[in-house]
């Protein structure tokens, strides 16, 4: 029984955005709290807390659970890019640029997972083609 873990360039664009979503977390939740700026309390500042605790959690999903189906981690590569572009709208109508440049660094990492998928090898090809013929 093998295990079904990532290729190496995957788990490295799903650490990456793991980290940024960890990252946008943090400063989501400070900006929040922090009565410093004009947006703490506000609907738009709870919002991003929200789509980045989701982010976290498909980004967790992402790195740490093997069991997930192909289409599942589909869904989530496509629900995070969403995730990645509304959240770097809000933080941009914010004003909270350290949450933009979060969101950067999360876009690197789903970048680097869908730029590591490869297509499979001619042989690999032949091998599928024998097993339908069987």
């Amino acid at each position: 029984m093998t295990a079904n873990v990532p290729p190496p360039a995957h788990r490295t664009g799903s650490l990456i955005l793991l980290v940024a979503a960890t990252l946008a977390l943090a400063i989501a939740i400070f900006n929040n709290f922090w009565s410093g700026n004009g947006i703490h309390g506000t609907a738009g500042a709870l919002l991003v807390v929200v789509s980045s605790a989701l982010m976290l959690g498909a980004a967790s999903a992402l790195l740490f659970v093997t069991r997930i189906g192909r289409g599942l981690r589909s869904t989530l590569v496509v629900l995070i890019s969403l995730d990645i572009i509304g959240t770097a709208l809000a933080a941009y109508m914010l004003d909270a640029n350290w949450l933009v440049a979060a969101m950067a660094l999360a876009l690197v990492g789903i970048a680097v997972r869908l730029t590591s998928d490869r297509a499979p090898t001619p042989s690999a090809l032949t091998t599928m083609a024998q097993r339908g013929a069987e």
